[in-house]
């Protein structure tokens, strides 16, 4: 085994993808509680290199932000705390409590018994036995998204409740592998084969060294808990199997060049992966290619920037790591195959009434939406709308999936045509004829379910969605 002869320094103190494999399915996970304990160590793989990565064992997870009141309850024993001053020693809860602030102040009332307590600027709860946890009111995730959702989740770790102009910021302070324990089956179904459930660990553990000081600098939190940083929703959906895959990974992380590298992911690339510059633009990353997600030597579509090459790839169902149809997956991926290829009619007049909503712009009577350009995966860079008053012109992959979508598009990769066209020349419809769900960049995590029942490894996974890259071990 090898080993990098350097060191980065990471500090979680200060840190800072995708989409939701494991929300739409409708099928609830037990709550469960998982204490952080010592893993045995899994036997490491032969690729893994050791480098020295070292930092604190914890991240600061924005849980909620400008809040008029917070309602929450805990189990188990808590001490509460006001700055380094002790409110509360070994306090164990009775019923509901609900959190206001107001000027400076922060206002504790328990809705139940009455009790309550007023502190200056912050109130944190350290919890006092491994099985404690705090239960909070309406968390919202996925907002303007398809799997959008408010409903009360639990978190492990220190809970602050911080006044910032009047307003409550609700920040989780949680050892990294508890973090990662309600990441993974937040971003991946825990119906995913093992291996690809250890891929999604992987990078799901290098997001949190890569994103350090990139964002949220000005902020009393160092990840958020939603597609921004990477979703995370608690103790709601860990599972044994998911749970599993993060211990199997305990410490590795993803890197390049001997630093962590941008851990993108999405859910379903729809045949063909993009590189990161075309999605984003800044400087194309070496190890994002844009390429076939599996089936490379059989693939006859040429050039998908070209508009036919690139229709006759949509209107096609080729073999890919993504098309799972013949992968013999687990019925409880079956959800995403309409991800695959995907159509989407939508009445003209609600369409105008989207644009207007989403641009600010009165286009008039809708006559077209064109894609001007497209990348090597054919999803689209820019595209034209035209209207009876004015035209707009709409760039970048995300952006144009939320301009023409309320929720945004499932990806850029589509093409349009017009339906029942009147004598006035305006359609009645339009119709959206795409593939994939997600930007397209990194690792396709439909395509590593797919690669997984191929007989492929974690390692295998990361290497052709990542080439390049070497799995590293952090000096703990």
């Amino acid at each position: 085994m090898k080993s990098i002869k350097q060191i980065l320094k990471v500090f979680i103190f200060i840190v800072i993808g995708c989409t939701p494999t494991a929300v739409d399915k409708g099928e609830p996970i037990s709550e469960r509680i998982i204490s952080e304990m010592s893993i045995k160590k899994q036997p490491v793989p032969e690729k893994i290199e050791e480098t020295e990565i070292t930092g604190k064992n914890f991240v600061r997870v924005g849980i909620l932000e400008n809040e008029l009141n917070v309602l929450f309850s805990y189990s188990g024993l808590y001490s509460i705390y006001s700055g380094d001053k002790i409110i509360f020693t070994k306090k164990r809860s009775t019923g509901s409590w609900k959190v206001t602030s107001k000027d400076n102040e922060i206002f504790l009332e328990n809705t139940e018994t009455g009790e309550k307590i007023t502190v200056d600027k912050e109130l944190i709860f350290k919890p006092e036995q491994i099985s404690s946890y705090v239960r909070i009111g309406k968390i919202q995730s996925g907002k303007g998204w398809h799997w959008e959702q408010t409903k009360s989740r639990s978190y492990k770790g220190n809970i602050e409740f911080i006044n910032i102009n009047g307003r409550i910021t609700v920040v989780n302070e949680v050892g990294i592998e508890q973090y990662l324990y309600g990441v993974v089956p937040s971003e991946m179904s825990a119906q995913s084969p093992e291996e690809a459930l250890k891929a999604q660990a992987i990078l799901a553990r290098t997001n949190i060294y890569s994103k350090i000081g990139k964002k949220y600098k000005d902020k009393p939190y160092s990840l958020s808990s939603d597609v921004y940083s990477q979703v995370y929703t608690g103790l709601d959906n860990i599972s044994d199997k998911t749970s599993k895959a993060v211990d199997d990974t305990r410490g590795m992380v993803l890197t390049y060049g001997g630093k962590p590298l941008e851990a993108f992911f999405h859910s379903v690339c729809g045949g063909y992966l993009e590189k990161n510059d075309i999605i984003w633009g800044g400087n194309t990353l070496p190890y994002l290619e844009s390429k076939p997600c599996g089936g490379s030597e059989d693939f006859k579509f040429g050039d998908l920037s070209k508009e036919n090459n690139f229709r006759k790839w949509i209107d096609s169902r080729p073999d890919s790591y993504c098309n799972i149809e013949k992968k013999g997956l687990n019925p409880g991926l079956d959800f995403t195959k309409k991800y695959f290829r995907w159509e989407l009619k939508v009445n003209r007049k609600k369409l105008e009434s989207t644009i207007k909503s989403t641009t600010g712009t009165d286009i008039g009577d809708l006559k077209d939406i064109s894609v001007l350009g497209r990348g090597p995966s054919g999803k689209a860079k820019s595209v034209i709308i035209t209207g009876s008053k004015t035209s707009i012109t709409i760039n970048k992959e995300l952006n144009i999936r939320k301009k023409l979508g309320k929720p945004p598009l499932y990806s850029a990769n589509f093409y349009v045509e017009k339906n029942k066209t009147g004598k006035n020349g305006l359609p009645e419809d339009f119709i959206f004829r795409g593939a994939g769900f997600g930007h397209g960049a990194g690792m396709c995590q439909i395509g590593a379910c797919g690669m997984a029942s191929e007989g492929r490894n974690f390692i295998e996974i990361l290497d052709f969605y990542f080439p390049g890259s070497k799995i590293t071990e952090i000096d703990k």
